[in-house]
């Protein structure tokens, strides 16, 4: 990852007093989005810059002189020592910011700013070790959720992103995963079956199930009750698991928590990093632990947390393409289509617009159109139409980027039902190329018999693609098969072909990267499935891109066809047309 330089991190600032300034120009405000794109790491500076302006400009700062600024007043010691709280320093005067009467009055304005400061900041510790009982605007907020289950009675099949959480609330999940954010800053990951209590701002209590959470700097005394225990957080990364009789296991990944009983102050234990312990009835046993952070889901990322700190998610602005890349704004070439003849299912992309957004073209789709991400997903003029033999793409190609952290997990791009559901054996192909690749990569075309709900990962149907620096195929995925290593920047033409036999239900895969000739008895991989996760016919298929790919990674597509036999989605447009 870029390393920020002083000199980018002064624009950074910059740009962020043109924000604030309501001055920033639309060649500003594209240079903005391109440094947080290229280095992540700037995003919490300027989202707290921005917060930090928001408390400057609230009743109780209206009174801050012309000429000083509060530079920082967050992370403050809770040592008994005198500490600063802000570097002040001198501005030039703006509209926003109310002039004084003498420099003496604003000495003493300042004085007591930085009195009231450090009150709030020693009556927050008070409020930390008692414990919230203010009634906050909210407790949690939901992140994300990954193929999550409710087990509410009253609850919704399908909890929107963004949605709130009250004190007092209950969150029950069947099956799944999902991510939640604390008002105090703190992030947690819950697997299921779970379920959850909202107490406060700082505390949860786990009735059972599995939970790992994030503690920043900031939210430092985050607690998580059991039946029978308390684990306070004292930074940064711990782990539990909570049975239905309320037998508990603790692990710690990073920092360390203190275990208490509920119905005292005297602690259980202090654990650090690679350490846990395990409470059955009274007993406790500590030690060390083998337990890694990846037996739990991943916790929700800092990004994530900086996102919906004004309780806001996923965020709406959406995150701009690099302006030297063009976008389709040219008409098109009324030239002979790109897709072959006879097919069942195709699409070349060919569209007047830079959207792909319900775009309802190309063969044997659905009218409804495509679903996009349209903040990470454009039509787009290839400098070099994508090529491999005697297989061409279009003067048009769809442009997918990676997943950026401040979003959620499940990163689908796009997806599109097909309107007569595929309840025979077929085969697919598509022309890809993909800029950026490394070990942390994937991205996967699916086929599943719904397009699924938000939260749907498409994880435990037939799916192509790559991970890992490898090319795979898989039913599910834990039963898969890679192969090949995918080279930068270089069009590949991946074929599959899926098919029943002497079964009701697709059980057969195989896959071709870069064909020669007639292979269809040779594939690079044939995959097998027996009696799980069961398709009787294809509906719907989708591109989904990895949770830990760089937002700055492309992925072209171009050309995706399905017929069927092998012939018909491998011959070129072309040949097709010299045979009919």
């Amino acid at each position: 990852m870029n390393q920020p330089t002083d000199a980018i991190r002064k624009e950074l600032e910059s740009l962020t007093c043109q924000v604030l300034d309501k001055q920033l120009t639309a060649d500003e405000d594209v240079r903005l989005t391109e440094i947080l794109n290229t280095y992540p790491d700037l995003i919490e500076d300027y989202t707290n810059q921005i917060y930090l302006d928001s408390l400057l400009s609230s009743s109780l700062y209206e009174s801050v002189p012309e000429g000083v600024s509060i530079v920082s007043q967050e992370n403050l010691s809770n040592t008994n020592q005198a500490t600063a709280v802000g570097a002040i320093s001198s501005v030039p005067p703006v509209s926003r910011r109310f002039s004084f009467l003498s420099s003496r009055m604003a000495l003493v304005m300042v004085v007591l700013l930085v009195g009231v400061v450090v009150w709030m900041n020693d009556r927050w510790s008070v409020v930390q070790d008692e414990e919230i009982v203010a009634s906050p605007d909210y407790v949690g907020i939901l992140l994300d959720t990954e193929d999550a289950i409710w087990g509410n009675s009253d609850q919704l099949e399908e909890i929107p992103y963004g949605t709130k959480f009250n004190a007092g609330q209950t969150l029950a999940l069947k099956s799944g995963i999902a991510r939640i954010r604390f008002q105090c800053g703190a992030g947690v990951v819950l697997e299921g079956p779970a379920k959850i209590e909202f107490r406060s701002p700082l505390n949860a209590l786990l009735h059972f199930g599995k939970l790992a959470a994030y503690v920043p700097d900031g939210a430092q005394g985050f607690s998580v009750d059991t039946s029978k225990i308390r684990i306070v957080d004292l930074g940064t990364l711990f782990g539990t698991v909570v049975g239905q009789s309320g037998e508990a296991e603790v692990h710690v990944f990073e920092g360390e928590v203190d275990v208490k009983p509920l119905t005292t102050n005297k602690k259980i234990a202090n654990l650090k990093a690679s350490q846990g312990i395990r409470l059955l009835d009274d007993a406790a046993q500590s030690g060390k632990t083998n337990v890694p952070p990846i037996k739990f889901a991943d916790v929700p990322t800092p990004e994530q947390l900086i996102a919906a700190k004004f309780g806001n998610y996923p965020p709406t602005q959406l995150i701009r393409f690099d302006s030297n890349e063009p976008l389709h704004q040219l008409p098109l070439d009324k030239g002979e289509s790109i897709l072959p003849s006879g097919i069942l299912v195709g699409e070349s992309f060919e569209y007047p617009t830079s959207s792909l957004h319900r775009r309802a073209g190309g063969v044997g789709f659905s009218e409804e159109g495509w679903w996009v991400d349209q903040s990470f997903t454009r039509l787009m003029i290839p400098k070099n139409k994508m090529q491999w033999g005697d297989i061409d793409g279009g003067q048009v190609l769809l442009h997918l980027r990676g997943r950026h952290r401040a979003y959620p997990a499940l990163a689908h791009r796009v997806a599109r039902k097909i309107k007569d559901p595929l309840s025979s054996g077929f085969y697919f192909s598509l022309l890809m190329q993909y800029s950026g690749v490394d070990d942390n990569d994937f991205f996967g075309l699916w086929f599943d018999d719904s397009m699924g709900r938000m939260g749907s990962s498409h994880s435990r149907v037939p799916t192509v693609g790559f991970k890992n620096g490898k090319f795979f195929a898989r039913f599910c995925d834990r039963w898969e098969a890679s192969f090949k290593r995918p080279v930068d920047d270089e069009t590949f033409f991946l074929v599959g072909q899926l098919y029943k036999e002497d079964s009701e239900f697709y059980n057969r895969l195989a896959f071709w990267v870069n064909p020669i000739g007639d292979q269809r008895e040779t594939p690079d991989v044939i995959l097998e499935q027996e009696g799980v996760n069961s398709l009787e016919s294809i509906n719907a298929l989708g591109v989904r891109i990895g949770q830990y790919t760089e937002v700055s990674d492309s992925l072209y597509l171009d050309r995706l066809v399905i017929g069927e036999s092998y012939k018909a989605v491998t011959t070129s447009t072309q040949s097709s047309l010299l045979q009919q």
